[in-house]
Parts: structure tokens; sequence; C-alpha cells
């Protein structure tokens, strides 16, 4: 997904709607023939973004973005002083971004798990990918160590045998060199409670190799689809999703390590950044274990209904 080209600015953004629907975004762009004629009537002022996102929860709660599409070629990259006046009067009240085609898989990140709290200041994700820590959604620093456990663990230099440690290491009593190891090169020594999680995402992680992580993969969607885009019937039943998303503590781990194999049976990757999410914060963020819970339920239902057998008649 973040290697996804572009022909034109029309595909990227009409891509960039087509992806916030799938997350329940509504959409409000103004087409460029359109944009243009109102302009030569006065009846729209210059600068005006290209999207407004506006997303509402089941509480009636709404979350809006606003966002300029820019390409990535030097002629066609600069934000006009005209949109960048209105950009920044838009960042003093929600979420403002320029995105550009490079930016895919964050914008993607962005659409999944929506925006960080608004710091009054226009968000040009790369380079570099935020201006400030503070946009820096929760789950980040938590997707990078992953996706760095992942490339340790997948990589061809890791020795067999750890490997092998790893995969049958018990993740809520670690003990095993290779853990400890990637523990101290990670920086992740300085918070015990939170060694057993680590050590839950290393084993699955090891579980899965070599098909482990693809970001552009919801853990939802590959649930439903385990291995097999547009199937009639769940991979990953209805029943072991609900008990799944209901489970704490040892049968969460229990549950959670039977569907690594079933992934990795099945060669079905997804995003382990929410996975990790999803282990690290039943000790880190209770709250946000919720709501990944929710985005796996979502994910998973949004994948059924899609392919649902009514639906092709």
């Amino acid at each position: 997904m973040s290697a996804r080209k572009f022909d034109n600015e029309m595909k990227f953004t009409q891509a960039v709607i087509e992806l916030a629907k799938q997350y329940g975004w509504e959409p409000f762009h103004i087409p460029s023939s359109v944009y243009k004629d109102a302009l030569d009537k006065g009846s729209i002022p210059a600068g005006f973004p290209d999207l407004l996102l506006r997303y509402r929860d089941n509480e009636g709660n709404s979350t809006l973005i606003i966002a300029e599409l820019k390409t990535d070629d030097e002629e066609n990259s600069n934000v006009s002083s005209e949109q960048r006046a209105f950009l920044g009067d838009f960042a003093q009240h929600v979420p403002t971004f320029v995105f550009r085609y490079r930016d895919w898989e964050y914008i993607e990140r962005i659409l999944r798990y929506g925006p960080p709290d608004p710091t009054g200041q226009i968000i040009e994700p790369s380079p570099p990918i935020v201006r400030s820590k503070q946009w820096l959604p929760p789950e980040r620093r938590i997707t990078t160590i992953a996706l760095q456990l992942k490339d340790d663990i997948s990589g061809p230099s890791f020795p067999r045998g750890d490997l092998a440690e790893l995969r049958r290491m018990n993740p809520e009593v670690p003990d095993t060199k290779a853990f400890w190891q990637l523990m101290a090169r990670r920086g992740l020594l300085d918070n015990p409670a939170l060694e057993s999680k680590w050590a839950l995402v290393m084993h699955g992680i090891a579980l899965m190799t070599p098909s482990t992580h693809n970001s552009a993969i919801p853990v939802g969607m590959a649930l439903y689809e385990g291995g097999e885009s547009g199937r009639k019937n769940a991979f990953y039943s209805n029943l072991r999703i609900n008990r799944l998303l209901k489970a704490r503590g040892s049968l969460l781990v229990t549950l959670l390590t039977q569907m690594f194999r079933m992934m990795k049976a099945a060669r079905q990757p997804f995003d382990w950044g929410e996975m990790a999410s999803f282990i690290l914060s039943e000790v880190d963020d209770p709250a946000k274990q919720e709501e990944v819970r929710v985005i796996i339920a979502r994910d998973y239902y949004r994948a059924e209904y899609r392919n649902a057998p009514e639906r092709d008649a």
C-alpha cells in the first residue's frame, strides 16, 4: 500500500475518498470542473481545501478532517498562499493535513484510527512524517517497535534456533534468550508490566513468519478472508471472533496463539501495528483496547457484508 502509484491527482483524490468511505467517513469534495466554474462565478473562494471528511460515531459525536491533496512532483506539489491561508484557519479548530501520493500508508492509518488531537498546525506527513510528536497517534510508537521486531524476527539473518525458541515460548512466562535479547535491543526493559505483552507480540510474529505483516490488511479483514479474498464464508468463524473479542487475560493469550497459527497456515498477513496495539493496550490503556476491539469487529463484519452471497444477486 505504501508503494501505491497514481497517474494523476484526480485518481489519488478518488482513492482517498473511497478509502475514507470504507472506514465510515462522509466525504465532501468539489470536483475540479465544478470548482473552476464556481471560482469563476465567485461562489467559492480561491484556495478552499480539496477535501472535508466527517465521521459520526454511534453516539452522534463528529470528527472532522480537512485535507489538501497534492502530487509528489515538484512542479505541482506546492501549496499556494491562498490554500495555506485556508488550511491555517481550519487548523485552529480541526486536524488539517496536506496529503501527497507518498503518504498513502500514513493516510490509511489516519482514516482507520482517526486523527490525533489538533494543535493548530498544518500537517505535511512526509518529510517528516509529522511536524510534532503531539500529532503522533498513541499507537504509533507501538507500531514502530512492532515492525522493528517483525524485521528482526522475519529477517534472513535471524537465527533459526532463536525463531524456534520464540515459537515454543510461553508468552505469559517468557524465559528464552532470544526474547530478552530483542527486548534489550529495542529498549523495552523499562516497563516490566508489559514484558509478557511484548512476549506475546514476538510469539505471534514468530508463529506467523514468513507471512507476517501487511499494513494494508486490517486484522478483522484478515480474519474473515484467511488468505482467500472474496470468500463467501468466514475463515475465522463468527463464533471464534466473538469469543476472541470478549476474552481477557490467559484466555486471550490462548485464543490469539491459536489464531496466529491459523493465519500462518492460511499464509494470511495482517497489520501487526494494529495487533500490537490490541495486545499491549490491555495493560497500558484498556480504553484503547476497547477501541481496537471495535475496529477489528467493524473490519471483520465489513468484509462479511462485502462478500455476502446475496450481494451478488
